[in-house]
This record gives structure tokens, sequence and C-alpha cells, in this order.
């Protein structure tokens, strides 16, 4: 049934979602940014709805945030996502649907931040669900062209209410569309807004990742009510909610980074602790994390499953754009949705990506 958030739900969720977004998804600190800046306009209201509600004839879509993090902050991001929207609403019209509700592309600090922040702008309900139940560095990798669920027509817009439509050749061509936005994110400043992937309900529970809102909450709240330090605690509070795997826990000793094609690739190195002392511990990553192997050679968890860190000190997720040299971290190992393994396509989307990091073998999951 549909239930009422408040500030404080949505609070618990970026915390959620941030720590589902193994690495990536935008910062929990953007994210509260932006629930601070609605909450400054309006008081904070979100009507989320489980897809059973959602009617025979009713669509969703997504809106997120394309660009560099420092660009978003420093341009004040908001309003473009709201005439992304507004120019997908006029295109579904006129084909005869009905765009009646929002939803997250992804799980993320920001980006599942930036459509409720247009849902409770705009009063319209937000889904319980999003389209990978982690977060994903490319269009071209996730569930939406796993599923052929096509990302045209993609709507982008500037912060001054510049509005771009792009309609594919290739309905299904994610690759291009990705590469539609990223150049009309650079036309920005590298910051801009785009929606697309029209569903319905049927496209959310069989082929992306239903409840995923209402599990971030509650992955949040256990997040939030952990005992600074308590790992222990906080694995038992987390295994209540979600199968939640210890892989390390460890201090970072480096981490080495490079940009690339607008994207940030690297390996962050941890120091094992406690029972992990003597081992060191690799997380390669393209802006979320690809996988995680020891110093003895062992491959520990591969994408598509969730690899999430959080910082022991502070009790906060961390993204690959928030770890610091010299932290105290614990990462685990979180089983992605069902839907990544029902396809080959589950793996095989990371297959360029992993390969362009030096690894060649199969999928080991959690």
């Amino acid at each position: 049934m549909a239930r009422k958030l408040n500030e404080r739900d949505i609070k618990n969720i970026l915390y959620g979602a941030t720590f589902l977004g193994s690495g990536g998804g935008g910062t929990l600190k953007d994210g509260l940014r932006l629930l601070s800046d609605v909450a400054s306009k309006k008081t904070i209201e979100l009507e989320l709805i489980n897809t059973s509600e959602i009617g025979s004839n009713e669509y969703a879509v997504m809106v997120a945030g394309i660009g560099a993090p420092k660009a978003m902050e420093e341009s004040n991001f908001g309003p473009e996502a709201g005439y992304a929207f507004e120019a997908m609403q006029k295109i579904a019209f006129f084909s005869g649907k009905e765009l009646k509700y929002l939803m997250a592309g992804e799980l993320g600090g920001f980006n599942t931040m930036v459509p409720m922040y247009l849902s409770i702008l705009k009063d319209i309900p937000f889904v319980d669900g999003d389209g990978n139940g982690r977060a994903v560095p490319e269009l071209s990798t996730g569930l939406y062209p796993i599923y052929d669920i096509p990302p045209t027509p993609l709507t982008l817009a500037g912060g001054n209410g510049d509005t771009v439509i792009a309609f594919l050749k290739d309905p299904k061509d994610h690759k291009a569309a990705e590469n539609i936005a990223r150049h009309i994110s650079m036309a920005y400043g590298m910051s801009a807004a785009f929606c697309t992937w029209v569903v319905d309900k049927h496209d959310i529970v069989d082929k992306l990742a239903p409840e995923s809102i209402t599990r971030s909450q509650r992955i949040g709240e256990a997040i939030s009510s952990a005992s600074k330090g308590n790992k222990d605690a906080l694995l038992q509070k987390l295994n209540k909610e979600v199968e939640c795997k210890e892989i390390c826990i460890g201090k970072i000793r480096e981490i080495e980074i490079r940009t690339e094609e607008g994207f940030d690739f690297g390996t962050t190195i941890i120091s094992g602790a406690g029972k992990h002392e003597g081992t060191e511990f690799y997380i390669d990553f393209k802006n979320e994390n690809m996988l995680v192997r020891d110093d003895r050679g062992n491959t520990l968890v591969t994408v598509p499953d969730l690899i999430c860190m959080l910082d022991l000190k502070t009790m906060e997720p961390l993204t690959n754009a928030s770890t610091e040299k010299g932290m105290e971290i614990g990462l685990y190992g979180v089983p992605a949705p069902e839907n990544w393994w029902k396809d080959e396509g589950g793996f095989n989307c990371w297959k360029h990506i992993l390969e362009k990091i030096g690894y060649t073998a199969g999928p080991v999951r959690v």
C-alpha cells in the first residue's frame, strides 16, 4: 500500500541507497544537499507506492543527473530535472501514455534523490523500485538494456531551461543514448538532467528492481542506529534486511585514480585489520566498484553483485568520490537483485569494463 515519507524517512533512504550504490550513484553529501534545498521550498512529504498499485495503462519514468559531481554542486543542480521531465510528459501525452509516476534509474546518494526531489516539488507519486538495485557507470550496463527497454525518446536539460529531445535510429542503442547524454552534459558545463525509460508495472517487477526504496530505507535505518565502530552489531543489523557478507575490515592505504572519457578509473588498496590483518585487498572501480581481489591473487566478488563501503568512524556509506587515504572502512558484499541473474547479459554487459582492468574470467558471486 502507498505510504507517506517524511524528511527523516528520506534521509534513511539516502543512507541505504548510497550503501547499495556500490561506490557510485552520487555521494550522500550531494543527496542531502538536494534534500535540504527542497525542504527550504516545501514541507517534505513523498507518496511512495507499491508497483501493485500502478494501473494497467499508467507509466513511470526515471530522471537523473549526468555530469561531474563538483560541477553539479556548483551549478545548484535541481531545476533541470523538472525541465527534462516536463518534456517527457509532453511526448508521453501525444503518444497516448499516462506518465503518472516517477522512479529512480539507479540507487545512489544523489541519483536516487533527484527523482524524489522532483516528486516532492510536483506532488507526483514515487515508485518503490528502481532500474538496477545498484548504481551503474553506463546506460549500457544495466537491467534496462538487458531486457530491451528502449532509452528513446531521451530528454535532456540544462539549468537554464534549454531542453533537448533525442530519438534514436535504433531504439535499443544504449551506447548511442550514453554518447548523446554525455555530450549534452558537457555542453552545459558537465551538469545536466536526463529523463528516459518509460516503463509499466510489469517491466518494474519482471525486469528491474522492485521494492528497492523500502529496502534502502531499512538499510539506512540499520546504519543510522548502529554504534560508531561496532562493526559486528552493524553486520547483524544489515543481515536482517539484506544478505550481507563482510569482505574485510581495514584502513585505506592508497587510492590510485585516473580520469578517462568522463569516468573515474582506479584501485583502492585496503590494509586488512583484525582477522584480516596481514592481507591487502584491492577494489578496482570505474565510478562503481567492479571487483575485489586480495594479495594472494584471489578474486572475491565481481559485478553485478554489490561491493559496498562504510566509514566505520562516522558510520556513513561511502562512494569512490568520498573515500580518502587513512579511512577505516568496512567492505561488504551484497547479492545483486535476482533480475541480474535471470539473463546472461547480467554479467556480459560488464565484460568490456572488466577486460579493461585485466579481468577475463567469469562472475564471482557473494
